[in-house]
């Protein structure tokens, strides 16, 4: 009887022990803030049995990698705020002028138009308000978009990225008006009828308005920017201001001669040395064509300028 009251007694406490140890657990919770105390919550249940769980740590993701720029850091905060622009309108965080922007533009863009060609891509000038009489645009870089979206609403998204990027590449014509340069867009890859002032080409101006990044995701619009080789003087245009050339047509009906083979081998090692990739003949033509324009287009503007150098002597002389 004493042996049954014993393995009774050592039941009942074995019993408590393991009902104590499943009455209550603890949580820590982050403090508010840094001035804030730890606190210890319990929280009480009721066990009625055990149960051993066995627990596996995940093995790493690639996707543990991405990161959303509209997430909140550690403290709370947005990444990044982005800016407010001179006339008020805010830069969205992804389109500030940052290396980090400027890549994902440019490789959207490529991507972009391995898809849809030159058909989703435009050509983007720049020219200075500075002067009411002032004709003449650079040629700042492309960009691309999906078919659903506009070219105002993809311009203007990207507005101050373009902006910033035409002001470094022309920091004596264009970024002493940073803000307030005007940006113009042709159809994309029409560098050639440009250079040789074709009439029926006509720029068109953009405008600048806010659009967030909730309205156009950048995922869908590219830029890629313009970059001068050493020595490069670069491409430009001169416009009147309802786009079209403010300057006669060069070389009327387009080039009739045929490269000779020395040249095509010429202008193959020039791309090659640009990374531009060429595939045919055409290709080579069309890119021959534009270098023979834009070097007609100097020795024209050179021989403007003594003309009016030559001119402005003689009136001294009278």
């Amino acid at each position: 009887m004493s042996k049954i009251l014993t393995t009774c007694s050592l039941i009942f406490i074995i019993g408590i022990v393991i009902t104590k140890s499943c009455l209550a657990f603890s949580l820590l919770t982050p403090p508010s803030s840094p001035s804030s105390t730890t606190r210890t919550r319990t929280i009480s249940t009721t066990c009625t049995s055990t149960t051993t769980t066995t627990l596996h740590a995940r093995e790493k993701s690639k996707w543990d990698l991405i990161v959303d720029e509209d997430d909140d850091n550690n403290d709370g905060m947005l990444v990044d705020k982005g800016e407010m622009g001179d006339d008020n309108i805010p830069i969205p965080p992804d389109m500030l002028y940052i290396e980090r922007n400027v890549k994902r533009a440019h490789e959207t863009f490529h991507s972009l138009r391995n898809i849809g060609g030159k058909e989703v891509c435009n050509d983007v000038y720049a020219r200075s308000p500075r002067h009411s009489t002032n004709e003449e645009m650079f040629y700042i870089g492309k960009v691309s978009k999906i078919s659903d979206v506009t070219i105002e609403d993809c311009i203007a998204r990207q507005w101050n990225m373009i902006e910033h990027h035409a002001s470094n590449l022309r920091p004596i014509e264009l970024k002493p008006n940073q803000g307030k340069l005007e940006l113009w867009i042709a159809p994309g890859d029409s560098e050639l009828d440009v250079a040789y002032n074709r009439p029926t080409l006509q720029m068109i101006k953009m405008s600048k308005y806010p659009i967030t990044s909730k309205e156009l995701k950048n995922n869908v619009i590219g830029f890629q920017g313009e970059v001068y080789q050493d020595g490069e003087e670069g491409f430009r245009s001169w416009r009147t201001d309802d786009g079209y050339p403010a300057r006669a047509e060069i070389n009327e009906g387009g080039e009739t001669r045929a490269p000779t083979n020395d040249e095509l081998e010429q202008l193959q090692k020039e791309l090659k040395d640009q990374n531009i990739d060429v595939d045919n003949v055409d290709d080579l033509l069309q890119e021959m064509e534009k270098q023979n324009a834009m070097t007609r287009q100097s020795e024209l503007e050179q021989e403007f300028q003594k003309a009016k150098e030559d001119k402005q002597k003689k009136t001294e002389t009278e």
